[in-house]
């Protein structure tokens, strides 16, 4: 019954990622005995050293890009949660499988190079005139993007490459272990997130303080597919999504449609355990309520189009709040 189901959370602190991993002592793997140990995932926000790691990272694939593609041009490389990634305009191109093994192997060759890292402070004028030398109108729009009066800075990885950037990084190239990261998949993204501007490639990577932080990442990575509601969906019979009805509409099946019931019934009759109560109200109303509301003027950009009933324009809500007002 809904009554007795429990869902389970995981134990631990918040923001921590523990995966499992196998001990090699001495170097020699224990096939008959393999101890298994919890690996405690740093993030960027209690290791800095990781940040900077993941940050150097991007630039190394830059550089990298650079150096196999040289009219690649370079936007913005930040670090993320699990790692980092770059943009990069290739007039056209799109990166394919082959080419991203190419760009890890060329990082690699960069890495053990042991490369300095270096930092630069330089006046706007001078930042402005390497770049144009450089062709690099990108790097050109977020030097402009600085506010007058802050520092602008230049990071250079031996004497071979730079780019604009605010830092931190590490000291040396070799501090982003060779062995320690990996380059994951592109997407395409426009500049800015703007559509109507430049589609480029996004290069996204991975980069930890060790080979054994990456292993246990990617171990949880590959359990986490295994978990992922889209396969379960599909390999369990519970759902699918119908392209020909539009993108991202699920059509729940029988196995999935008495498995919602079940979660349904565990919410409303928790809510109602805990003194809530219970209202239904229209998917659509007038679209004056929403202009009354200040949802329109707010969200107007990210709601669908209106539609007309009866010579008067009704809005799909947006969210339920004027409703329960009105109730």
């Amino acid at each position: 019954s809904s009554s007795s189901f429990r869902p389970e959370l995981p134990a631990g602190g918040a923001g921590l990622r523990m995966a499992s991993t196998v001990t090699e002592k001495g170097g020699q793997k224990q096939q008959a005995k393999e101890e298994e140990e919890q690996i405690e995932l740093p993030t960027n926000e209690n290791s800095e050293q990781l940040l900077r790691i993941r940050h150097s990272a991007a630039h190394v694939m830059a550089m990298a890009v650079q150096r196999l593609w040289p009219d690649a041009q370079v936007t913005i490389g930040p670090w993320i949660d699990n790692g980092f990634f770059y943009d990069f305009d290739l007039g056209g191109k799109t990166f394919e499988e082959e080419d991203l093994k190419a760009i890890k192997k060329e990082m690699q060759s960069i890495i053990k190079k042991n490369y300095p890292i270096t930092k630069e402070v330089v006046d706007r004028a001078e930042a402005k005139r390497r770049i144009l030398e450089l062709n690099e109108p990108y790097k050109l729009e977020l030097l402009d993007a600085i506010p007058e009066g802050e520092e602008v800075t230049i990071y250079h990885i031996g004497d071979e490459w730079w780019d604009l950037c605010a830092g931190p990084h590490v000291e040396k190239t070799r501090d982003v272990g060779p062995k320690a990261f990996d380059i994951e998949r592109t997407s395409g993204a426009y500049w800015r997130g703007d559509e109507s501007k430049a589609m480029l490639q996004r290069v996204y990577g991975t980069a930890w303080e060790n080979p054994q932080q990456l292993k246990a990442y990617k171990k949880m990575v590959e359990e986490a597919k295994k978990r992922d509601h889209r396969k379960l969906g599909q390999e369990l019979d519970l759902f699918s999504v119908q392209e020909s009805a539009g993108g991202g509409l699920v059509f729940w099946h029988p196995k999935g449609g008495r498995m919602r019931a079940v979660i349904e019934n565990f919410w409303k009759d928790l809510h109602v355990q805990q003194g809530y109560e219970l209202v239904y109200s229209p998917h659509i109303a007038n679209v004056e309520l929403w202009k009354q509301s200040g949802h329109f003027e707010f969200y107007k950009d990210g709601m669908f189009d209106q539609m007309e009933v009866e010579e008067e324009q009704y809005q799909i809500k947006p969210m339920n709040c004027p409703f329960h007002v009105l109730i």
